[in-house]
């Protein structure tokens, strides 16, 4: 959908004349930014926040929103948990960057460890992309070899071996991999292996593969296509791995203590090598974070003899903010019994909401998760993996989206949404109202 044919949409022109301060920041930012923050941020009619506390996001308009965009995954516990304001607050008033050592990271390490089923060491940096990539480079150096192996669907984070799609008109039991955007040499290709997701065709490529695979990298759960009858296959994929000897790294950015404590390899009982982490860890506060085996982790630590030490760095790595963050956060979760089951509910509580509406009427939608996360598609037929999601709607979603907003509800840019310990059953049915009338609308308008 074009932007002419959007700012020409009725609903895009109400949410514009209702937003006057909100458009003044978008006209000013263009003026000196290339991109605000990432493009996935973007939404048609802008929205500047102003102030957030629990469920809820307020714009510099004044407006209120049910937010489910929750920072993009990491407030587990919603916007502005007391106990990590406190820790932040304390903290700031001692310093908030030193570049030395503080007592604070072992502290955030030794929890890690402790939830994380593959953990035995951990490393700090400051994203996901930064801690899958070091993940990668750590894979390589213990295994000599070169190859690492993503899934089609997958997304691994901004670094060049994450950047990369399947080709659509290629075999989706073997697909073929290119480049997400320009700036990515063609050379990266050579070193990457793509492979389908919720596919056993899968396991034959690793096998095929194994003598040059160093890592087969998998979310738990797809950001693009949330579901949880993926936990038989997983456990097979990571027989596979062990017994073609290559290392397993599960992906656990978003996962990670949103699905359970222990993320999806306590939710699928999965056994890893390497995990990945970040968002939820840090308690809203910027971190990534690699833990594993100590014998691969020991690759880390060019001190021990080892004959291929890697380099990592980062001038913020365990920050002391985001350590005292993270550590009360995690506090929260871990003594709090019912978070999970709880949150999984409402989750479960939203999608059935939605779906049994689009199931009445005939719509072409299906509202998919995991738990606390979801992905609403506008798709026809069984969704099994991405390649099942085509762009015969994209129009009908922009749309869509804007009427959520208008009725209050906030989802922006990738679509992803999530649910937090803050949202309470009321939230959830005023969401399940507001995107229902706002389906209605479509289907009214003709767009579904």
């Amino acid at each position: 959908m074009t932007a002419t044919r959007q700012s020409a949409n009725p609903v895009t022109q109400r949410l514009r004349a209702s937003s006057p301060k909100s458009v003044i920041c978008q006209e000013e930012a263009a003026k000196v930014m290339a991109v605000e923050i990432v493009g996935t941020v973007h939404i048609t009619s802008p929205v500047y926040v102003e102030s957030v506390s629990g469920s809820r996001i307020t714009d510099v308009d004044g407006k209120e929103y049910i937010d489910l965009t929750m920072g993009f995954g990491p407030h587990v516990l919603g916007h502005r948990p007391a106990a990590v304001e406190k820790a932040l607050a304390d903290q700031i008033t001692r310093g908030w960057h030193w570049g030395i050592h503080n007592p604070l990271q072992h502290r955030l390490g030794e929890m890690l460890v402790e939830a994380a089923p593959c953990g035995e060491q951990v490393v700090f940096c400051n994203t996901g992309t930064e801690a899958t990539m070091y993940a990668i480079r750590a894979a390589r150096s213990f295994t000599g070899k070169s190859v690492v192996a993503v899934f089609d669907g997958s997304y691994h984070g901004v670094h060049d071996y994450a950047l990369l799609e399947a080709e659509r008109s290629s075999d989706r039991h073997s697909p073929v991999p290119r480049r997400r955007g320009a700036g990515i040499p063609s050379e990266i290709l050579e070193t990457v292996t793509m492979l389908p997701y919720n596919d056993e065709a899968a396991f034959d490529l690793i096998r095929a593969n194994a003598d040059r695979l160093a890592v087969v990298l998998v979310e738990p759960v797809q950001s693009s296509n949330p579901r949880t009858d993926v936990g038989p296959w997983l456990r097979r994929l990571g027989e596979v791995c062990r017994e073609a000897g290559v290392l397993l790294m599960v992906d656990e950015v978003i996962t990670g203590f949103r699905l359970a404590y222990g993320g999806g390899q306590e939710y699928f009982d999965v056994r890893a090598d390497l995990a990945t982490y970040g968002k939820a860890l840090g308690g809203g506060m910027p971190i990534g974070a690699v833990a594993g085996r100590a014998d691969v982790m020991s690759v880390f630590n060019a001190g021990n003899g080892r004959a291929r030490p890697i380099f990592s760095g980062g001038t913020f790595s365990g920050n002391p903010l985001t350590m005292a963050a993270g550590i009360a956060a995690l506090t929260q979760m871990r003594d709090t019994p019912d978070l999970y089951p709880r949150l999984n509910a409402l989750g479960d509580r939203l999608a059935e909401g939605i779906n049994r509406h689009a199931r009445r009427h005939g719509m072409p939608v299906t509202m998919m998760n995991a738990g606390s996360m979801f992905h609403l598609r506008f798709a026809e037929g069984q969704i099994r993996s991405s390649r099942d999601i085509t762009n015969r709607y994209v129009e009908a979603e922009h749309i869509f989206y804007q009427h959520l907003q208008e009725r209050g509800v906030l989802v922006p840019g990738i679509h992803l949404a999530f649910v937090s310990a803050t949202h309470t059953e009321a939230d959830v049915d005023a969401v399940i109202e507001a995107a229902t009338a706002s389906l209605d609308s479509l289907r009214n308008d003709g767009m579904i």
